[in-house]
């Protein structure tokens, strides 16, 4: 290796863009480059006359730090020459006011080398990399408040659009008629779910959608969405079966929207996708083999459907992917719902996979992590296991009747009740009373807050419907006032009916007082729900009363033999 001259090591040394320094063992200067001449020129020239290094560094910080206090600039130099002598790193002003960032290192020899770097241009990078962010979030901001105002906007025609058919639909039509309502009622949902997905789509990419986990039972869960889903399985002559393992826990803490969501898409797609046979769901749970607080459940969702090759099956679960250009011509819909489905399965621990083969169906398969919650009672081991319940929806199982099927009396229970319907557009207030007048409940129609609160002392009532967005007086002092006030309907039921419907917003109505909320457009069995649910205090029953009894619970002798005849099923041949 060539050795430098101390002549060719000087010149090298002043080519450095960093200041650099050596000092002996006292911290009396041995060399300099120029550059750190330009950052410190008063400390290197008293170095030079052979001033001692506190007094030098004392000379440069009385330049540079003229508007600073006496006492001030003494710390300075304190900090400065204790930050020398223990090697640490730290930031300066040089002679121009560049910020410097300083350090020192002993070598073998007991001498110290030193090196200062000008900040400046990394703390301009760094000032336009915040100002970026900045920009960047004011556009996400923006682009929130645009989709916000969009969903409002779009789902308060759309409340009209699909209330009224949903009024009609219960009418006495012929065949005809019918057909036509219920292609707007299929229409109006498929642009729901377009702008559902786009609005969880860009929430997810812009990170603001957060998970928002609760202890919950899962098959009661899965009761309800097999429940929904028979009558388009019944339409379309095809069985729909969810097996639940009796290891799930009874009780685990997990988002019950977020979970219903993906379960939704998954079944959604299969019916829609298989034109005979059926479609299976079959829930399995294990410990989390690190912490067996924490089980992880797997969906198989399997349908005996069209199926769907290995070259096409790749980009699946991209953004608006779907199988191929066919299929989007034929079945329709946005290719969204399974690239939400993943990314949802995947912020909660899980994934979704697929394995099928064209002509002989798919098995889509749902996985995610869950505490065990407070509630659950253990599982039994297998052994020890007695008859399963299969809950299957098939052939002789009886469709729901939303207007027919409140046992009990459930449906006289609300007949009579006094309803106020609080929106400042007409087209809602219709809706609204086309949907609870015909149940037998009692309905009078304010337009604003203002005009509610007049009504709700003057007149008894058991229940108000409120928008949240009218002039004069909104939905959210409106409710503000009623809970406020000292009158007896201080503490009526408020649900509230409103065009917002962005992640968090049900949230912030129960927050402000409601008892219960319902977003646009509205779905006529879910109101009712909600209403046999404020009113009675119970979720579970009225549900059930609304929605009734889809199928019929059969016992099944051995678990293990019914999962082998689904693995059979899952494996495709």
């Amino acid at each position: 290796m060539m050795q430098l001259t101390l002549e060719q090591f000087y010149e090298a040394a002043d080519r450095l863009e960093n200041g650099f320094a050596v000092y002996d063992g006292d911290l009396n200067l041995v060399f300099a480059n120029e550059t750190l001449t330009v950052h410190f020129p008063r400390m290197v020239a008293e170095l030079e006359k052979g001033a001692p290094f506190r007094e030098a560094v004392a000379a440069q910080i009385a330049e540079i730090g003229t508007a600073l206090s006496e006492q001030e600039r003494a710390d300075m130099v304190d900090a400065t020459v204790r930050g020398v002598e223990m090697g640490e790193t730290f930031e300066l002003f040089g002679s121009d006011m560049r910020p410097l960032r300083i350090n020192h290192a002993r070598t073998s020899s007991g001498m110290m080398v030193g090196v200062s770097v000008d900040l400046t241009d990394e703390r301009e990078r760094a000032k336009q990399l915040h100002k970026a962010r900045q920009a960047a979030e004011a556009a996400s901001d923006a682009k929130s408040e645009f989709l916000a105002a969009m969903s409002h906007e779009i789902r308060t025609p759309l409340n009209g659009i699909l209330g009224m058919a949903q009024a009609l639909n219960a009418r006495d039509l012929n065949t005809d008629e019918r057909d036509m309502v219920s292609t707007i009622l299929e229409s109006s949902k498929s642009l729901m779910t377009i702008l559902n997905d786009i609005l969880d789509l860009s929430k997810i990419e812009a990170g603001r959608l957060e998970l928002s986990p609760i202890e919950g039972d899962l098959r009661h869960r899965l009761s309800r969405l097999q429940k929904f889903y028979f009558p388009t399985a019944e339409e379309k002559g095809l069985y729909l079966k969810f097996i639940v393992d009796k290891n799930v826990p009874s009780s685990l803490v997990f988002d019950t929207v977020r979970i219903r969501q993906c379960v939704s898409n998954l079944v959604s797609n299969a019916l829609k996708f298989t034109s005979e046979g059926g479609v299976i769901v079959a829930v399995k749970s294990a410990p989390h083999p690190k912490d067996d607080t924490i089980h992880r459940i797997v969906v198989h969702v399997s349908d005996s459907g069209i199926g769907i090759s290995k070259e096409h099956s790749q980009g699946l679960f991209e953004n608006f992917a779907q199988g191929d250009a066919s299929t989007t011509r034929r079945f329709g819909g946005t290719g969204l719902g399974l690239a939400i489905t993943r990314k949802l399965a995947r912020m909660m621990g899980g994934d979704v996979t697929l394995n099928s083969q064209p002509g002989r169906g798919s098995v889509f398969t749902l996985s995610f992590l869950a505490k065990i919650g407070k509630n659950s009672r253990p599982a039994m081991p297998r052994s020890q296991e007695g008859p399963v319940q299969l809950a299957d929806i098939g052939e002789k199982a009886a469709a729901p009747q939303p207007q027919a099927a409140e046992p009990n009396g459930k449906r006289n229970s609300l007949r009579g009740v006094r309803v106020l319907i609080v929106d400042d557009n007409a087209i809602n207030r219709r809706v609204a009373r086309l949907f609870v007048e015909p149940q037998g409940l009692v309905a009078t129609e304010a337009a604003d807050g203002a005009e509610a609160l007049d009504m709700l002392t003057n007149h008894p009532f058991d229940l108000v419907l409120l928008d949240m967005h009218m002039p004069v007086m909104d939905g959210r002092e409106t409710i503000r006032r009623i809970r406020a006030s000292s009158e007896h309907w201080s503490s009526i039921p408020v649900i509230a009916l409103t065009a917002d419907a962005m992640s968090g917003d049900r949230e912030k109505c129960l927050q402000l007082g409601m008892d219960g909320y319902v977003p646009k457009p509205v779905d006529q069995r879910e109101l009712f729900v909600t209403v046999l649910s404020v009113l009675d205090k119970n979720n579970g029953a009225a549900e059930d009363a609304i929605l009734g009894t889809a199928g019929t619970d059969k016992p099944v002798d051995d678990f293990d033999d019914l999962f082998d005849d689904f693995d059979q099923v899952s494996s495709l041949g």
